[in-house]
């Protein structure tokens, strides 16, 4: 499994203006039930199949006198698929991601705890092949794109121990303070790419979810509906498959996509 930066697209401003607005986004159409018995496997682009924009949380901006007050995290997630509108086989590894951006501006940001909850019938898939991404954009001094996982304070999780609700995605390397958290801030945003697999047919009527937890009681819940089917795919070999990293949709784009 190969990333790379997903340039140009129309979701660059439909993620601007959702953060600036708190303006929900309508999921598309789900994906075709089942999919083609061979698809090529060289440089094969697997779209993203995303729900709605979720808000968590609202903050006063900081030392703002009259009080201004904004959504202090939002964000989305979603599952990679096969083009162009084709859902995943069961036993096939596909990613989940969750996208997060920060508007709020609390004077000491934010320390988000992140689990990520499976539908029964699925499970994380990690491997020496399908590994863990995890990328953040900062706006100092401009904005440019981080790969966390060769940070020396984060690193993409290779495990998920259990959480609160779900599967703790905690840094390798501790995160913020060693506490297990995402560091956000103001205008920062954050992807995290993990691969799983369905070992049971999915209908749509169960969901990929996230807990985000940004503050103590202050939790939201990301989430997509999943579909896998149960059809014997042929699929070539899948080595040079590439996922999309949706940061490099943001407008201005980040140094680095």
């Amino acid at each position: 499994m190969i990333i790379r930066p997903r340039h140009g697209l129309q979701t660059a401003a439909w993620f601007a203006l959702a953060l600036s607005t708190a303006a929900l986004a309508q999921a598309p159409a789900p994906p075709s039930p089942a999919g083609p018995l061979t698809l090529p496997g060289p440089d094969l682009v697997t779209p993203w199949y995303n729900g709605a924009f979720t808000s968590i949380g609202t903050v006063q901006y900081c030392l703002s006198d009259p009080p201004i007050f904004a959504t202090r995290v939002m964000g989305y997630t979603g599952f990679s698929h096969p083009p162009p509108d084709f859902s995943p086989a069961v036993g096939e590894v596909f990613y989940t991601h969750l996208v997060l951006g920060h508007p709020g501006n609390p004077c000491t940001g934010s320390a988000v705890g992140i689990e990520l909850i499976l539908p029964p019938g699925m499970q994380t898939a990690v491997s020496a092949d399908n590994p863990v991404f995890c990328f953040s954009m900062v706006p100092n001094p401009s904005n440019h794109l981080i790969d966390l996982d060769t940070d020396a304070d984060y690193g993409c999780p290779t495990t998920f121990p259990q959480g609160l609700e779900g599967l703790a995605v905690r840094p390798l390397r501790g995160g913020l303070g060693n506490s297990g958290a995402w560091g956000m801030a103001m205008g920062f945003y954050l992807e995290i790419l993990i691969p799983v697999r369905a070992t049971q047919v999915q209908l749509g009527n169960q969901s990929i979810a996230w807990r985000v937890n940004p503050d103590v009681g202050v939790v939201g819940y990301p989430q997509v509906p999943v579909f896998a089917n149960g059809d014997v795919v042929f699929r070539d070999q899948m080595e040079n498959t590439l996922l999309n990293l949706d940061l490099c949709t943001l407008d201005p784009l980040p140094q680095g996509c």
